[in-house]
């Protein structure tokens, strides 16, 4: 059985109260209210679908007393008919202007109060059941949306991750090198060891070669270790983009390297920074540098040219490479999810997608630059944080 909804009767005269009880006592849980203060406490522990309110009473009157049920989102659904003795336009109006869904005069016809009590609790019924759906949708819409940054959090680590495995292999000879430094050097101290007269000058530079060199494996897995953690986790902050950049180069210099390209970066200040998630920044540029490795491989002619410069609230990041640039048909299609222009196998299609997806985050910008007669994309990032840049902005204009 469906429970009854509820009204809540106010009058200071017990006689209109019997009238309305005796009306709707039949399809309605009732209770009553002789006074304003009386009605406003029952309204928060009766809860009732509608309110029968009368005008004029001792103490807080009928508009008050709607006002205030009005002013409590809580009772957003709440329907409310005023009763008055008064027909005056002046009146109804006050009604409507203190929140009231309705106006009735007394004497009123039982009929007319039957009529549009039921009206009133039927929509109060229906709003109710759609304020319930609404909820069930905000719920569901809310599952999805976690459930697709789940997804995109996935997909940017396999980017990431891919990424990373076509570096492995020069980042594995990039550790074996130094490795095998350190134990040649070893070697060579535990031979000075053994002269006479004994050099210590000579060992302590060995010690010295040693120590520069783990020193430079510590900074191979240091970049490995920024890299590989999750940089959706991270906090925002204003980070140097030489140190971005260093590390990122870490990770790549062993395949420059074994393919013969030049890499040209020193023109990079300390002091230029930009506002970043610095592991995102990073995974960008991997991708960048190695799509261009792949692209200029196979040319006699191979260079990448890493440029930065500070521009308003942003800093722009250009890199270029040796190739002849990029048909216009295929940069129309260069930042869709899955297209790709390399062999079956050796790309996902997701490396530029995912980075366009992440300076988009960044509240920047990634495009090709179309004059350029190499091959040429522009990172645009803040240097502040978005809300810092937009105050400079418009302290300047």
């Amino acid at each position: 059985m469906a429970e009854k909804q509820k009204v809540l009767i106010v009058d200071d005269e017990p006689r209109n109260q019997r009238i309305i009880i005796e009306t709707l006592d039949d399809f309605v849980e009732i209770k009553t209210a002789a006074s304003g203060e009386e009605a406003l406490q029952l309204v928060t522990t009766f809860d009732p679908d509608l309110v029968l309110l009368d005008i004029m009473m001792p103490g807080i009157d009928g508009y008050e007393v709607c006002r205030k049920i009005r002013s409590d989102p809580k009772n957003a659904l709440m329907k409310v008919i005023l009763v008055s003795g008064k027909a005056m336009i002046e009146e109804r109006l006050s009604g409507y202007a203190a929140g009231a869904d309705d106006y009735m005069t007394k004497p009123f016809a039982p009929e007319e109060l039957m009529a549009k009590s039921k009206v009133f609790l039927r929509l109060t019924l229906v709003e109710k059941k759609f304020a319930e759906l609404n909820l069930g949708l905000e719920a569901k819409v809310q599952e999805r949306t976690r459930q697709l940054l789940d997804a995109e959090a996935k997909m940017i680590t396999s980017a990431k991750m891919s990424a990373l495995g076509e570096m492995a292999g020069g980042v594995a000879h990039e550790i074996n090198t130094p490795l095998a430094i350190i134990s040649m050097t070893a070697e060579q101290i535990a031979g000075l060891a053994g002269d006479e007269p004994l050099d210590p000058l000579a060992i302590i530079a060995k010690t010295k070669s040693i120590v520069a060199t783990v020193q430079r494996i510590s900074k191979i897995i240091g970049g490995l270790r920024t890299f590989s953690r999750d940089g959706s986790q991270e906090r925002f902050d204003a980070v140097s983009l030489k140190r971005i950049l260093e590390d990122t180069l870490t990770l790549c210099k062993e395949k420059l390297k074994n393919n013969d390209i030049q890499l040209e970066c020193d023109s990079i200040t300390d002091d230029l920074k930009i506002h970043c998630r610095a592991v995102q920044i990073s995974q960008v540029l991997l991708n960048l540098i190695g799509n261009a490795c792949d692209a200029i491989t196979p040319l006699s002619e191979k260079w990448i040219k890493i440029e930065a410069q500070k521009s308003g609230n942003s800093v722009l990041i250009s890199i270029t490479d040796s190739g002849l640039g990029i048909p216009q048909k295929i940069r129309d299609k260069l930042f869709q999810p899955f297209f790709t222009t390399k062999e079956v196998g050796k790309g996902t299609g997701l490396g530029l997608s995912i980075s366009k997806g992440i300076m988009d985050a960044h509240h920047g910008r990634m495009y090709v630059d179309p004059d350029c007669p190499h091959t040429r994309f522009i990172l645009e990032i803040p240097s502040d944080a978005p809300q810092e840049a937009e105050i400079i902005r418009k302290t300047a204009s």
